[in-house]
């Protein structure tokens, strides 16, 4: 009878954060972090924010601890990767498992990657119609 009531996961203060895979050009990364204002300017989430895998800061591990000290409860990782490559398969189910044991009192969640979704497909019929109706730009 003494503990605590669990909280429901509405009242868990979450976290979003978007995984890429790192450049050593800056403006390669310029991307993610563009999408992640969108998302918090969008609502839903107050905690947004971007980590990469390799080459550049923020390290995911970075990330999570600026999640945690904005206090995240829970923590929704999304791979910004768009296949099923060897960082989807390997590196990053590691990084989890570790993510995981150094902060057990986080509860976290690594969704799949971007991948084939239809939504892509749209995203690539938009910039053929902007092919389409725009001067020739030859490069």
């Amino acid at each position: 009878m003494g503990e605590e009531p669990e909280k429901k996961r509405s009242e868990v203060m979450e976290a979003l954060l978007l995984i890429g895979h790192g450049s050593r050009a800056e403006q390669a990364n310029e991307g993610m972090f563009r999408i992640a204002g969108m998302i918090r300017k969008a609502g839903g989430f107050t905690i947004v924010e971007c980590g990469f895998l390799q080459l550049c800061p923020p390290t995911i591990e970075d990330a999570v601890e600026r999640c945690i000290a904005q206090g995240a409860e829970r923590v929704l990782m999304v791979p910004y990767f768009l296949h099923t490559g060897i960082h989807i398969r390997e590196d990053l189910p590691s990084v989890f498992v570790e993510l995981k044991k150094r902060f057990p009192h986080v509860e976290m969640a690594m969704g799949t990657e971007l991948g084939n979704d239809p939504l892509l497909a749209q995203v690539v019929m938009n910039r053929v119609e902007e092919m389409r109706n725009s001067p020739s730009k030859e490069q």
